[in-house]
């Protein structure tokens, strides 16, 4: 399936009204992007080990928004939400309200998250996901997990630490 990414550059200040005002438009599937730290409150929420290094925050941010390329005209959507820009100005600073567009495919994304999972020891304890052969040198321990159906870490572990 192929998606139509739109992107509006906006600012920081800006970024929940413009949010809001797609998902008023019936748009789902918004991204924000921007360099604002994360608070000590919102990192307690995450399951993060390391925050990226983040460049200064300048108070632009960029809202991304996609819709199915379904070979329909866009244009009627794309005039609504250039509407929506236009009467945020009245409530917010929007910025410079750019919007680009590219194309984006969706490459079997429910089995792409599996390249960033691979084997790990920790200490004689093997962490390998289901997908991957237990080497010869790691058949004496293991430790394997699977991805459950509804999307959430389903952990089974079986022992085997000599």
């Amino acid at each position: 399936m192929k998606w139509k990414k739109y992107t509006i550059e906006t600012t920081t200040a800006a970024e929940d009204f413009m949010s809001s005002m797609l998902m008023e438009l019936g748009i789902e599937g918004i991204e924000i992007e921007d360099n604002i730290p994360l608070t000590k409150e919102d990192q307690a929420d995450m399951f993060i080990d390391f925050l990226p290094e983040l460049p200064p925050d300048e108070g632009i941010s960029h809202v991304s928004f996609y819709i199915e390329d379904d070979g329909s005209d866009q244009s009627d959507m794309l005039r609504k939400v250039k509407l929506g820009l236009e009467d945020l100005r009245d409530t917010v600073d929007v910025g410079s309200g750019v919007i680009s567009s590219s194309e984006t495919e969706d490459l079997d994304w429910i089995n792409n998250w599996k390249k960033y999972f691979s084997s790990f020891t920790i200490g004689d304890i093997l962490i390998k996901p289901t997908w991957e052969e237990v080497k010869p040198e790691d058949a004496d321990k293991f430790i394997w997990y699977r991805k459950a159906r509804d999307n959430t870490a389903l952990y089974q572990a079986a022992y085997q630490v000599y």
